[in-house]
């Protein structure tokens, strides 16, 4: 089943908010023929296929995909209930954030502070899509993940196809502590090698990689009221409500109780201020470019 709502419609970009739970109806195949898109994943995961390129949608990356390009979508763990936030964007505006010879394809890699400042920006649209400054927070939003993104070192096809399929078991049993010597029997390699490949080519160690999965998804459920945290936190593999909450303060300085209050009030222009404190150079200029 899939659920779509419209945020955002104005003359650069349209936000959709897309909810897909099993069974999946009409997702998978995408014709190319559709404009430039950002993807933001709110909860839980999938893997974007362009060609022999693979990229995961998921609470720590966003991802491109150029516009005319077919692709394909496939759900690593099959039963989730995955949402993410959709941002097509005109490509005069593509060109001005500086993503005129992108790839196909890729992966922006974000840290759990901007997760939270992308599910923030999709409550405040919710709330008041007509605010006159939804589009340039929006735009603010787009520069500070391009400035923060880190470009990885290039990988050969086994290299990727290694990665990629750890990365797919992790997010497709996020719940669950796959230990390293499966994780390795995966990859086709020892465990230190992958350990090492892994590290090189994300920045995260397995475990950081993991908590990461876990700690986006807990947010984006947050954000949409869940009320018994013991239970999310056991859903998500944490050892208990307080280990999950230990996590959450060390990563963003709040318990999650209090990270749902503070996501009820979401508004823009508080949103703004804080990404604009931030100096994003290329939305500055995107900005300029269309004045």
């Amino acid at each position: 089943m899939s659920i779509m709502q419209t945020v955002l419609q104005t003359a650069h970009f349209r936000v959709i908010a897309h909810v897909c739970r099993h069974p999946r109806v009409d997702c998978g195949y995408v014709q190319g023929d559709e404009p430039a898109r950002f993807i933001f994943t709110r909860r839980g995961s999938f893997a974007v296929h362009v060609g022999n390129r693979t990229c995961f949608a998921r609470p720590g990356a966003a991802v491109l995909v150029r516009g005319g390009v077919e692709y394909r979508i496939s759900h690593p763990d099959r039963e989730s209930c995955d949402c993410c936030t959709d941002v097509w964007i005109d490509d005069a505006t593509l060109d001005a954030l500086g993503l005129a010879a992108a790839p196909a394809c890729r992966e922006f890699p974000h840290d759990l502070r901007f997760q939270q400042a992308h599910v923030e920006l999709l409550l405040g649209l919710r709330k008041d899509a007509d605010d006159p400054h939804a589009e340039d927070v929006l735009l603010d939003a787009l520069g500070c993940l391009l400035d923060g993104a880190r470009s990885g070192r290039p990988r050969s096809t086994g290299a990727a196809r290694r990665l990629a399929s750890v990365q797919e078991a992790i997010i497709g049993h996020a719940g669950e502590n796959l230990g390293i010597e499966r994780l390795a029997a995966l990859a086709g390699c020892s465990a230190f090698h992958l350990c090492r490949l892994f590290r090189s080519a994300t920045g995260q160690s397995l475990r950081q990689f993991r908590l990461q999965q876990r700690l986006g998804t807990a947010l984006g459920r947050l954000a949409d009221g869940e009320d018994d945290l013991a239970a999310l936190a056991c859903d998500l593999g944490f050892s208990s409500h307080s280990h999950m909450s230990a996590a959450f303060r060390q990563q963003l300085g709040r318990s999650p109780r209090e990270l749902r209050e503070a996501l009820g009030q979401s508004d823009l222009r508080r949103l703004q201020a804080r990404l604009r404190a931030l100096g994003s150079g290329r939305a500055a200029v995107a900005r300029g470019l269309r004045a």
